[in-house]
């Protein structure tokens, strides 16, 4: 199957999609243009992308960003624009503040040594907006961002500057094809070097606690990791198509309402989420990074969260037990009225009464009945495939079956 991989993410089914695959055939034509509504970072849908035309959507940002290059992206002209691409780079870094590259040196110097002690001293005491809040007031004379917010934590010094350069060139593309692609090469260097669990961006780990990963993860240069993944997007193995493919940036509920899905659709792929972990808690810093607006801090009990969140995250009812099976029940109610094939995929524990369950939104067996009700029982096919989850490194993997519920609607 065709894989690209840009993150390490919850509930990715890049390791599945054979059994996607071998399940779903039969409800698919060689005209069938293909809906992944909830995209995540798209391995549903690229995976489909050499013989259909596909559709994708996300509510968040950094999934859109993610299925655009995906989908949209043939040929990325990066050896074009390389040079230009490198001068707007150094441009940035240089106009970055004095304090800032003295202390780059001085930490490239801790980590050529694997002094972990001072590099831990030097990034206690580094002003960011988290423990110098009047950084927030001033004025911004280049990119500065990760430098002034993350730098110390997420990433070293020399990496989050190495982020905001990135960023800058990126931006003088924005109005050309390439965007996307530059974009989706950031993500994936910024997983690479990020210091958190398992390339997850939920909080940073304890410097203290973590020396030598520490050491190991600032030892890696962001440039030089963007550098090899773009070129990937013009390596023979990246698909390339002809379709019409097609990306949103929606809730799923608006979206429905869209006159091309309700004509143009023929089959929806459906892989929500199943926790009340919400998505826009693991990967923050990638829609930061995309908009680019030095975001307002966020306060709890008078002090700034541990996992240096900022405002107004995306809050999805699909993960909330309240709300969940009644707002996906409308995708069910609109793939039955709209005679669209429908196929969900949802993990659940093998052994749901010794393992523990509190955190799902839904019982896969409510979820199954409800299908039962909308579609009726006949045309309702429900498939399995155990399958460990892992959520981080240092986590026993849970063993879960991989449900693909098949709904018939045309």
């Amino acid at each position: 199957m065709d894989v690209f991989s840009v993150l390490n993410y919850q509930g990715s089914k890049k390791n599945i999609l054979e059994f996607i695959h071998n399940n779903t055939k039969d409800m698919l034509n060689e005209d069938s243009t293909i809906l992944d509504i909830f995209s995540g970072t798209c391995s549903v849908g690229y995976s489909f992308k050499a013989n259909h035309c596909v559709y994708a959507n996300d509510c968040e940002t950094y999934a859109y960003v993610i299925a655009k290059a995906l989908l949209n992206s043939n040929y990325i002209p990066f050896d074009i624009i390389k040079d230009k691409f490198l001068t707007y780079y150094i441009s940035n870094y240089n106009n970055q503040k004095k304090q800032y590259l003295e202390l780059s040196e001085v930490e490239k110097e801790y980590i050529a040594n694997k002094n972990s002690k001072a590099l831990v001293t030097l990034y206690n005491e580094l002003p960011t907006v988290w423990n110098n809040t009047h950084l927030l007031n001033v004025r911004h004379t280049c990119f500065e961002l990760f430098t002034t917010y993350y730098s110390a934590s997420y990433f070293g010094i020399s990496q989050a500057i190495e982020i905001d350069s990135i960023r800058f060139a990126i931006e003088q593309f924005k109005n050309e094809s390439i965007y996307y692609a530059l974009l989706t090469a950031l993500f994936f260097s910024m997983k690479e070097c990020v210091f958190s669990k398992d390339g997850h961006m939920a909080q940073p780990l304890s410097l203290e606690k973590n020396e030598k990963r520490m050491i190991k993860q600032r030892e890696k240069s962001i440039y030089n990791i963007f550098l090899t993944k773009i070129q990937e997007f013009n390596s023979s193995s990246f698909v390339n198509s002809n379709k019409s493919n097609r990306v949103f940036n929606m809730n799923f509920t608006d979206l429905l309402n869209e006159c091309d899905i309700k004509k143009n659709v023929t089959f929806i792929y459906a892989d929500p989420p199943y926790t009340d972990m919400q998505y826009s808690r693991y990967y923050p810093l990638l829609n930061t990074v995309t908009i680019y607006n030095y975001p307002e801090l966020t306060i709890k009990n008078g002090l700034y969260t541990k996992g240096l969140y900022t405002n107004n995250r995306f809050q999805s009812k699909l993960s909330t037990k309240r709300n969940c099976l009644d707002t996906f029940t409308e995708l069910l109610c609109f793939s039955k009225s709209y005679k669209k094939n429908l196929a969900i995929s949802f993990a659940y524990p093998v052994d749901a009464k010794n393992q523990k369950t509190n955190r799902y939104v839904m019982d896969v067996n409510e979820l199954i009945l409800k299908c039962n009700d909308i579609f009726g029982e006949k045309n309702i096919e429900v498939t399995t495939q155990n399958y460990f989850h892992s959520n981080n490194r240092n986590s026993k993997p849970k063993n879960v079956n991989e449900y693909l519920i098949l709904c018939k609607g045309l």
